[in-house]
């Protein structure tokens, strides 16, 4: 049975006994003023000056006395009710404690099931990209095994320099470059070929026979074409 049933219930007999200790008051009021009237009836009788008047006052207290006895037994009666649902109050008051603590038993364990179901969803959840990505690193890394290590091969980087009008200091450019070259930590990686009075015939002789990676050009261009490239000196 439910809580709410053992609440439903010991709400109902606790009127039950609520209301029979009501009635066994009052039927004891009741006994105890047909007793008074009994007594008063039965002084009358002694005080009365006829037979008459005294037979009719003990006929009076002797139906007091019997009332007063009716109601005697029914506020008993009553009374004992009003014990009878104390007890069963009191049981049901344990068995509601003890169907509140299984629900707040029942309650927890629910509580601890959904927990450890969040946490074993969370588990695969995470563990399915952990997965992925560990699969992933694997290939990878087989891959990269399998690879063969590139051949070496210098940094080809061609320097053109042409300022036919003189506002330009191409050659103070190509210093620097040099010089940054010289104190870079890989300098033996980087090969130049500096041409600071470049031509046509020397940007296309660099770019077939020198093939470089990086073509560095100081000069002037307009919209349609680089400008300051001198032509060869046989033209």
């Amino acid at each position: 049975m439910s809580a709410n049933q053992y609440r439903s219930q010991l709400e109902r007999k606790r009127k039950q006994r609520i209301e029979a200790e009501k009635k066994a008051g009052e039927y004891r009021s009741k006994e105890t003023a047909k007793r008074t009237a009994a007594a008063k009836a039965r002084t009358a009788a002694a005080k009365a000056r006829s037979s008459s008047m005294m037979t009719s006052k003990l006929r009076e207290a002797e139906r007091f006395d019997k009332d007063a006895a009716t109601a005697g037994k029914e506020a008993g009666c009553w009374g004992d009710k009003a014990v009878g649902y104390a007890k069963e109050e009191a049981s049901l008051q344990g068995k509601l404690a003890k169907a509140e603590q299984a629900e707040r038993d029942a309650a927890e364990r629910k509580r601890q099931r959904e927990q450890q179901q969040a946490q074993r969803q969370r588990a695969a959840e995470s563990a399915s990209p952990q997965h992925r990505i560990s699969h992933t690193e694997s290939i990878v890394q087989r891959a990269i095994r399998e690879l063969r290590a590139p051949n070496s091969e210098k940094l080809h980087v061609l320097i053109l320099g042409a300022a036919s009008r003189g506002d330009l200091r191409v050659g103070r450019e190509q210093k620097r470059i040099r010089s940054a070259v010289n104190s870079a930590l890989h300098r033996d990686l980087i090969e130049l070929d500096v041409r600071p009075a470049a031509t046509t015939a020397d940007l296309l002789d660099g770019i077939t026979g020198f093939r470089p990676h990086v073509v560095h050009f100081s000069g002037h261009s307009d919209d349609d074409i680089i400008e300051s490239l001198s032509t060869p000196a046989a033209a």
